[in-house]
């Protein structure tokens, strides 16, 4: 159980990097170059990506504390077991 915990937490983390990377991405080419200002509804698209890039920040962070948790509670069950 414990195992599947920081495997789910390792998935939470390469997840929550990759939203990040890909909303900063595309708020870089949306905000870049003179294509930015022609395009219409850019406003409302870098918003989504601001959010975007957020969501993927707190996702990072949740993944993290499962990780510490796992890691606490396999060290409190070595500890038992040794």
């Amino acid at each position: 159980m414990t195992i599947n915990a920081l495997d789910n937490g390792l998935l939470g983390l390469q997840r929550g990097f990759q939203t990040v990377t890909t909303a900063s991405g595309n708020i870089a080419r949306q905000t870049s170059g003179s294509g930015a200002h022609q395009t219409s509804g850019v406003g409302s698209d870098l918003v989504r990506e601001l959010v975007s890039q957020r969501i993927g920040q707190r996702h990072t962070e949740a993944s993290v504390q499962v990780g510490k948790v796992a890691d606490e509670t396999l060290g409190t069950l070595i500890d038992l077991f040794v």
